[in-house]
Protein backbone atom coordinates (compact mmCIF):
# COMPACT_ATOMS: atom_id res chain seq x y z
CA UNK A 1 0.00 0.00 0.00
CA UNK A 2 2.95 2.46 0.88
CA UNK A 3 4.43 1.83 -2.03
CA UNK A 4 1.47 2.52 -4.45
CA UNK A 5 0.63 5.88 -2.27
CA UNK A 6 4.67 6.64 -3.09
CA UNK A 7 4.20 5.72 -6.46
CA UNK A 8 0.73 8.16 -6.98
CA UNK A 9 2.57 10.69 -5.20
CA UNK A 10 5.79 10.80 -7.32
CA UNK A 11 2.81 10.86 -10.76
CA UNK A 12 1.01 13.78 -8.97
CA UNK A 13 4.75 15.42 -8.62
CA UNK A 14 5.72 15.08 -11.83
CA UNK A 15 2.61 15.98 -13.70
CA UNK A 16 2.18 19.27 -12.08
CA UNK A 17 6.21 19.89 -12.41
CA UNK A 18 5.88 20.08 -15.89
CA UNK A 19 3.39 22.52 -16.31
CA UNK A 20 6.63 24.70 -15.36
CA UNK A 21 6.40 25.87 -11.45
CA UNK A 22 9.25 28.20 -11.88
CA UNK A 23 11.40 29.75 -9.16
CA UNK A 24 12.34 33.35 -8.64
CA UNK A 25 15.43 34.25 -6.18
CA UNK A 26 14.35 36.35 -3.29
CA UNK A 27 16.47 39.33 -3.37
CA UNK A 28 18.73 37.27 -5.85
CA UNK A 29 19.71 35.20 -2.95
CA UNK A 30 19.91 35.43 1.03
CA UNK A 31 22.89 33.30 1.85
CA UNK A 32 23.32 35.74 4.90
CA UNK A 33 22.48 34.29 8.03
CA UNK A 34 23.23 34.89 11.39
CA UNK A 35 25.19 31.35 10.98
CA UNK A 36 27.01 33.21 7.92
CA UNK A 37 26.72 36.85 7.73
CA UNK A 38 29.79 37.60 6.06
CA UNK A 39 29.11 35.53 2.61
CA UNK A 40 30.01 37.49 -0.56
CA UNK A 41 26.48 37.24 -1.56
CA UNK A 42 24.94 39.98 0.78
CA UNK A 43 20.79 40.17 -0.64
CA UNK A 44 20.13 42.80 -2.94
CA UNK A 45 23.96 43.21 -4.12
CA UNK A 46 25.59 42.53 -7.74
CA UNK A 47 27.13 39.37 -6.28
CA UNK A 48 23.42 37.79 -5.50
CA UNK A 49 22.07 38.71 -8.81
CA UNK A 50 25.14 36.91 -10.66
CA UNK A 51 24.44 33.77 -8.65
CA UNK A 52 20.22 33.99 -9.52
CA UNK A 53 21.59 34.64 -12.83
CA UNK A 54 23.95 31.24 -12.91
CA UNK A 55 21.23 29.13 -12.23
CA UNK A 56 19.00 29.50 -15.54
CA UNK A 57 15.83 30.47 -13.07
CA UNK A 58 12.76 32.39 -13.65
CA UNK A 59 13.74 35.67 -12.31
CA UNK A 60 15.70 37.66 -9.14
CA UNK A 61 13.65 39.98 -7.06
CA UNK A 62 14.87 42.91 -5.86
CA UNK A 63 14.39 45.74 -3.55
CA UNK A 64 14.40 49.70 -4.07
CA UNK A 65 14.31 52.05 -1.10
CA UNK A 66 13.87 55.67 -0.95
CA UNK A 67 16.68 58.03 0.56
CA UNK A 68 15.89 61.22 2.73
CA UNK A 69 17.43 63.04 -0.37
CA UNK A 70 14.46 61.11 -2.31
CA UNK A 71 17.09 59.10 -4.68
CA UNK A 72 16.84 55.34 -5.48
CA UNK A 73 18.73 52.50 -4.19
CA UNK A 74 18.79 48.79 -4.38
CA UNK A 75 18.01 47.79 -0.85
CA UNK A 76 15.66 45.86 1.30
CA UNK A 77 15.60 47.91 5.13
CA UNK A 78 14.59 49.66 6.33
CA UNK A 79 17.74 49.18 9.05
CA UNK A 80 21.06 48.44 7.88
CA UNK A 81 23.20 45.66 9.67
CA UNK A 82 25.87 47.18 11.43
CA UNK A 83 24.31 50.01 12.25
CA UNK A 84 21.81 52.18 13.60
CA UNK A 85 20.79 53.94 10.35
CA UNK A 86 17.59 53.51 8.37
CA UNK A 87 17.99 53.92 4.76
CA UNK A 88 15.21 56.25 4.59
CA UNK A 89 16.78 58.71 7.00
CA UNK A 90 19.94 58.81 5.31
CA UNK A 91 21.09 60.44 1.84
CA UNK A 92 22.14 58.66 -1.17
CA UNK A 93 25.73 59.29 -0.48
CA UNK A 94 25.73 58.46 2.56
CA UNK A 95 23.87 54.79 1.84
CA UNK A 96 26.48 54.42 -0.74
CA UNK A 97 29.34 55.11 1.21
CA UNK A 98 28.14 52.05 3.48
CA UNK A 99 30.24 48.61 3.06
CA UNK A 100 27.73 45.60 3.68
CA UNK A 101 28.28 42.10 5.02
CA UNK A 102 30.77 40.29 2.75
CA UNK A 103 32.42 43.67 1.06
CA UNK A 104 29.55 45.09 -1.45
CA UNK A 105 28.05 48.48 -1.64
CA UNK A 106 24.63 49.03 -2.08
CA UNK A 107 23.69 49.29 -6.05
CA UNK A 108 22.34 51.71 -7.83
CA UNK A 109 19.07 50.63 -10.06
CA UNK A 110 21.39 51.62 -13.51
CA UNK A 111 24.02 49.02 -11.55
CA UNK A 112 21.79 46.41 -11.59
CA UNK A 113 20.20 46.94 -14.87
CA UNK A 114 23.47 46.58 -16.46
CA UNK A 115 24.26 43.12 -14.80
CA UNK A 116 20.72 41.99 -15.43
CA UNK A 117 21.11 43.13 -19.51
CA UNK A 118 23.47 40.23 -19.29
CA UNK A 119 20.65 37.58 -19.15
CA UNK A 120 17.95 38.88 -20.93
CA UNK A 121 16.22 36.12 -20.68
CA UNK A 122 15.55 36.04 -17.13
CA UNK A 123 13.28 38.89 -15.67
CA UNK A 124 14.09 41.17 -12.43
CA UNK A 125 11.08 41.99 -10.32
CA UNK A 126 11.29 44.87 -8.40
CA UNK A 127 9.49 45.28 -5.01
CA UNK A 128 9.23 48.70 -4.15
CA UNK A 129 9.12 49.23 -0.90
CA UNK A 130 6.38 51.16 1.20
CA UNK A 131 6.97 54.82 2.23
CA UNK A 132 6.20 56.57 5.04
CA UNK A 133 3.60 58.82 3.08
CA UNK A 134 1.68 58.51 -0.38
CA UNK A 135 3.64 61.44 -1.50
CA UNK A 136 7.25 59.63 -1.03
CA UNK A 137 5.52 56.52 -3.07
CA UNK A 138 4.48 58.26 -6.04
CA UNK A 139 8.27 59.43 -6.00
CA UNK A 140 9.75 56.21 -5.75
CA UNK A 141 7.79 54.61 -8.49
CA UNK A 142 7.98 57.37 -10.90
CA UNK A 143 11.73 57.60 -10.31
CA UNK A 144 12.52 53.81 -10.57
CA UNK A 145 10.04 53.57 -13.78
CA UNK A 146 12.24 56.67 -15.37
CA UNK A 147 14.61 54.49 -14.97
CA UNK A 148 13.28 51.50 -16.51
CA UNK A 149 12.32 53.29 -19.41
CA UNK A 150 15.75 55.43 -19.93
CA UNK A 151 17.68 52.26 -19.73
CA UNK A 152 14.94 50.25 -21.87
CA UNK A 153 14.26 47.74 -19.22
CA UNK A 154 10.52 47.44 -19.54
CA UNK A 155 10.30 43.87 -21.17
CA UNK A 156 12.77 42.53 -18.41
CA UNK A 157 11.36 44.05 -15.10
CA UNK A 158 7.71 43.29 -13.26
CA UNK A 159 6.60 45.09 -10.25
CA UNK A 160 5.78 43.63 -6.64
CA UNK A 161 4.32 45.94 -3.82
CA UNK A 162 2.34 45.63 -0.44
CA UNK A 163 1.01 48.98 -1.22
CA UNK A 164 -2.15 49.20 -3.28
CA UNK A 165 -1.40 52.80 -3.34
CA UNK A 166 1.81 52.08 -5.53
CA UNK A 167 0.38 49.49 -7.91
CA UNK A 168 -2.32 51.82 -8.93
CA UNK A 169 0.26 54.36 -9.77
CA UNK A 170 2.62 51.87 -11.64
CA UNK A 171 -0.64 51.14 -13.38
CA UNK A 172 -0.74 54.99 -13.78
CA UNK A 173 2.39 55.45 -15.15
CA UNK A 174 2.38 52.41 -17.42
CA UNK A 175 -0.80 50.70 -17.96
CA UNK A 176 0.97 47.33 -19.42
CA UNK A 177 3.14 46.91 -16.33
CA UNK A 178 3.03 43.31 -14.90
CA UNK A 179 2.03 44.22 -11.23
CA UNK A 180 2.27 41.44 -8.70
CA UNK A 181 0.19 42.16 -5.16
CA UNK A 182 2.14 41.57 -2.32
CA UNK A 183 0.21 40.52 1.16
CA UNK A 184 0.84 38.14 4.28
CA UNK A 185 -0.92 37.21 7.27
CA UNK A 186 -4.19 35.00 7.42
CA UNK A 187 -6.31 37.55 6.10
CA UNK A 188 -5.18 38.05 2.26
CA UNK A 189 -7.32 39.81 -0.08
CA UNK A 190 -9.47 37.51 -2.87
CA UNK A 191 -8.10 36.93 -6.25
CA UNK A 192 -11.84 38.25 -7.40
CA UNK A 193 -10.83 41.82 -5.70
CA UNK A 194 -7.00 41.51 -6.97
CA UNK A 195 -8.72 41.07 -10.16
CA UNK A 196 -10.76 44.14 -10.09
CA UNK A 197 -8.23 46.19 -8.70
CA UNK A 198 -6.51 45.35 -12.02
CA UNK A 199 -3.40 43.31 -10.48
CA UNK A 200 -1.50 40.52 -12.88
CA UNK A 201 -1.03 38.29 -10.10
CA UNK A 202 -0.80 37.69 -6.55
CA UNK A 203 2.10 36.93 -3.96
CA UNK A 204 1.39 35.35 -0.86
CA UNK A 205 2.95 33.88 1.96
CA UNK A 206 1.94 30.21 2.84
CA UNK A 207 -0.44 31.65 5.96
CA UNK A 208 -2.04 33.39 2.98
CA UNK A 209 -2.42 30.24 0.55
CA UNK A 210 -2.86 27.15 2.61
CA UNK A 211 -6.02 28.92 4.94
CA UNK A 212 -7.67 29.87 1.65
CA UNK A 213 -6.15 26.63 -0.87
CA UNK A 214 -9.14 28.15 -3.38
CA UNK A 215 -7.49 31.29 -4.44
CA UNK A 216 -5.08 29.61 -6.28
CA UNK A 217 -7.59 27.61 -8.00
CA UNK A 218 -9.91 31.43 -8.32
CA UNK A 219 -6.18 33.10 -9.26
CA UNK A 220 -6.25 30.71 -12.99
CA UNK A 221 -9.42 31.52 -13.66
CA UNK A 222 -9.14 35.13 -13.66
CA UNK A 223 -5.81 34.95 -15.22
CA UNK A 224 -3.62 36.07 -11.74
CA UNK A 225 -0.87 34.51 -11.59
CA UNK A 226 0.23 33.01 -8.40
CA UNK A 227 3.61 33.23 -6.18
CA UNK A 228 4.64 31.91 -2.77
CA UNK A 229 7.16 33.21 -0.45
CA UNK A 230 9.25 32.19 1.11
CA UNK A 231 9.65 28.64 -0.01
CA UNK A 232 13.02 27.48 1.04
CA UNK A 233 11.36 23.72 2.40
CA UNK A 234 11.21 20.89 -0.23
CA UNK A 235 7.95 19.99 1.50
CA UNK A 236 6.47 23.31 0.76
CA UNK A 237 7.46 23.19 -2.60
CA UNK A 238 5.46 20.17 -2.49
CA UNK A 239 2.67 21.56 -1.48
CA UNK A 240 2.76 24.61 -4.09
CA UNK A 241 3.19 22.00 -6.95
CA UNK A 242 -0.29 20.04 -5.60
CA UNK A 243 -1.92 23.06 -5.15
CA UNK A 244 -1.04 24.82 -8.63
CA UNK A 245 1.11 27.80 -7.16
CA UNK A 246 3.12 28.99 -10.64
CA UNK A 247 5.84 30.24 -9.06
CA UNK A 248 7.99 29.87 -5.59
CA UNK A 249 10.21 32.53 -4.32
CA UNK A 250 13.15 31.14 -2.38
CA UNK A 251 16.31 32.70 0.18
CA UNK A 252 18.01 29.31 -1.79
CA UNK A 253 16.89 29.51 -5.32
CA UNK A 254 20.00 27.09 -5.83
CA UNK A 255 18.50 24.17 -3.66
CA UNK A 256 14.60 24.30 -5.17
CA UNK A 257 15.58 24.68 -8.46
CA UNK A 258 17.57 20.96 -7.41
CA UNK A 259 15.09 19.88 -6.45
CA UNK A 260 12.51 20.46 -9.10
CA UNK A 261 14.82 19.22 -11.59
CA UNK A 262 15.86 16.19 -9.46
CA UNK A 263 12.13 15.06 -9.35
CA UNK A 264 11.95 15.59 -13.52
CA UNK A 265 14.80 13.33 -13.78
CA UNK A 266 13.61 11.01 -11.60
CA UNK A 267 10.40 10.11 -13.21
CA UNK A 268 12.16 9.97 -16.85
CA UNK A 269 13.95 7.22 -15.82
Amino acid sequence: MKKVLTLLLCTLLYVSVTAELRVVGHRGCRFNTPLQPETEYFENTIPALKFAQSLGIYAAEFDIQLTSDEKIIVFHGPKIPGTKKNIQKITFDEARAIKLPGGSHMPTVEEWFAQAKKHPEMKIICEIKKQSTKERETKAVELFMKAVRENNMEAQTEYTTFSEWMCSEIHRIDPKAKVLFLESGVFVHDPDYCKKKGYNGISYDMNGFMNHPGYVKRAKELGLETTLWIVNDYEIVDWAILHGIDFVSSDHPEKIKAYLDGTKNYEKR
